[in-house]
C-alpha cells in the first residue's frame, strides 16, 4: 500500500500533470519539454516532501514517519537537480529570470545546506563535513533550530513555487484537472501541516514518575495527567517534549521500553547530546508531551520464525515487543538475541526472563560483553541459527552493528528483503 501511494503522489499525479500540459502546446521541442517535466514534478515533490514528513499517527499506515524522512532525505535530490536544471536551462537559453525564480533559488539552497548542516543524510556526508571544517562546529546553531528553519522554509517554498508555475502559466489549461488540482493538493498539504501544528498544542501531558540512570541510559516512566493518553505499539517510539521553559521546546524521537499493556509508559533513552544529558537531569513530577507512536519495528508474527536483534541501546524496542508477547502469544518460533557490555545495561532483566520462561516458542539469548567476549559475527550465527534463510529479522542497532549482521548473516544466505530495521534516527 505505501508503495502504491508513494507511486500515486510522485509519480501518477505529476505525470497526469505533465501530460495535460504538453497536450495543450501546439509544438515544444525535447529541452522544452524536459524543463516543464522538473517543474511540474518539482512543485509536486515539495509539497509531497511535506506530506511524508508531518507527524500524524492515522497516516502511519500508509506513510510511515521514519521511513519516509528517509525517502524524504534521498528523493530530495532529484528535486534538487530539478530545480537547478530549470535555471541553468533558462540562463543557457537566455531567458529572462524573474525576481520570485531567483528568490525560489536562494530559498532552496539556504534550505538544502541548513538540511545537510542538520543531519548526516546519504550522498552529502563528504559535503557536510566540509561545510563543518568551514563554519566550525561552535558558530553552527543547534539542532533544534536547524530542524525548525528547514520545516518552515520548506512550507514557504511550496508556496512561492505555486505562484512560481501560476505565474508561468503551467495552470492555464483546458483541462480541469490540469488547471485546478495544483491548488487543491497545496491546500490540501498546507492544510495538513497546519492542522499537524495545532495538535501538537493538545497533545496528551505526562507527568514523570521516575528517572532512573543505569551506565548512559535514562529510563523514563510516565503517567498520564488526567484521562487523555496515547495509543503505541510494542516496538514503535514516540516524540517527547519537555513542558519546561529551562528545555528545549523541539520534540526527540526515542523508543518505548514499555509495553502497551503496561500501566507505566516508559522510554529507553541514551545520553548523547544536549537534549538528552538535560533530560537526565529532569527530575519526577515534570510534566512533558508524547507524541506518538510512530515506526513499523513490528513483527508480523503470523508470516513465519521471527528473529530480533539488539545490541547497545539498540535493545530497547526489542525489550517493549518481548513484553508484550506475554499478550500476543506468537503462533511460531522467535528467537531473539540482546547483546550489552554488562548485566546492569540489560534493561527489564526481570520481566525479559520472566517471559521467556512462561512462553516457550521463545528463545531468548542474552551476551554480555564484558563476560563472554562474543560479537556478532559470521561464525556466530552459523552456530547460533539453524537454517538462518527461514527467519524475518528485526535488527535494532549502532550502523556499524547493523553492517556486521548485513554482512554477516547475508553470507550465510539470508536476502536483504528479509530485514527490517528501526530507523527513527531523524
Amino acid at each position: 500500500m505505501k508503495i502504491i501511494l508513494l507511486f500515486v503522489l510522485y509519480g501518477v499525479i505529476p505525470g497526469f500533470q505533465f501530460t495535460l500540459f504538453l497536450l495543450d502546446m501546439p509544438f515544444f521541442g525535447f529541452f522544452d519539454a524536459v524543463n516543464y517535466f522538473f517543474s511540474i514534478f518539482s512543485y509536486y515533490f515539495i509539497l509531497n516532501h511535506i506530506l511524508i514528513t508531518l507527524k500524524l499517527p492515522f497516516l502511519q499506515k500508509w506513510l510511515p514517519y521514519d521511513r519516509m524522512v528517509k525517502f524524504h532525505v534521498v528523493s530530495g535530490t532529484s528535486m534538487a537537480i530539478g530545480l537547478y536544471y530549470h535555471v541553468m536551462d533558462k540562463l543557457v537559453r537566455g531567458k529572462l529570470i524573474d525576481l520570485l525564480t531567483w528568490v525560489m533559488l536562494a530559498l532552496f539552497t539556504v534550505l538544502y545546506v541548513l538540511a545537510v548542516l542538520w543531519i548526516e543524510a546519504p550522498g552529502v556526508r563528504r559535503l557536510r563535513r566540509a561545510l563543518l571544517r568551514r563554519l566550525g562546529r561552535k558558530n553552527l546553531a543547534p539542532y533544534d533550530r536547524l530542524k525548525k528553519l528547514h520545516g518552515f522554509a520548506f512550507v514557504l517554498l511550496a508556496f512561492f513555487s505555486f505562484l512560481h508555475i501560476r505565474k508561468a502559466g503551467v495552470l492555464d489549461s483546458s483541462f480541469t484537472f490540469a488547471a485546478v488540482y495544483p491548488l487543491i493538493h497545496l491546500v490540501l498539504v498546507l492544510g495538513m501541516f497546519v492542522y499537524s501544528w495545532l495538535r501538537k498544542l493538545w497533545l496528551p501531558r505526562f507527568s514523570l514518575v521516575e528517572n532512573s540512570q543505569i551506565h548512559d541510559v535514562s529510563v523514563l516512566a510516565f503517567t498520564p495527567v488526567g484521562r487523555r493518553s496515547i495509543r503505541y505499539k510494542a516496538g514503535q517510539f514516540g516524540y517527547l517534549k519537555w513542558n519546561d521553559p529551562m528545555l528545549s521546546h523541539e520534540e526527540h524521537p526515542f523508543s518505548f521500553l514499555s509495553s502497551p499493556s503496561d500501566p507505566l509508559i516508559s522510554l529507553g533513552i541514551k545520553v548523547l547530546g544536549d537534549f538528552t544529558q538535560k533530560t537526565a537531569q529532569v527530575q519526577a513530577g515534570s510534566i512533558a508531551l508524547i507524541n506518538g507512536g510512530f515506526g513499523n519495528f513490528i513483527p508480523n508474527y503470523a508470516k513465519g520464525k521471527v528473529c530480533l536483534i539488539g545490541s547497545g541501546i539498540g535493545i530497547v524496542p526489542i525489550v517493549s515487543l518481548i513484553k508484550d508477547m506475554a499478550r500476543v502469544r506468537p503462533e511460531h518460533e522467535v528467537l531473539c538475541f540482546l547483546a550489552v557490555n554488562t548485566w546492569e545495561d540489560l534493561l527489564m532483566e526481570y520481566e525479559i526472563k520472566q517471559v521467556a520462561k512462561d512462553f516457550p516458542a521463545l528463545d531468548l539469548r542474552i551476551l554480555i560483553y564484558t563476560e563472554d567476549g562474543i560479537l556478532y559475527s559470521t561464525e556466530f550465527f552459523r552456530e547460533s541459527i539453524a537454517n538462518p534463510q527461514d527467519y524475518t529479522y528485526y535488527l535494532c542497532s549502532s550502523m556499524p552493528v547493523r553492517t556486521i549482521v548485513l554482512k554477516a548473516l547475508h553470507e550465510l544466505g539470508v536476502a536483504r528483503t528479509q530485514f527490517h530495521f528501526e530507523a527513527f534516527s531523524y
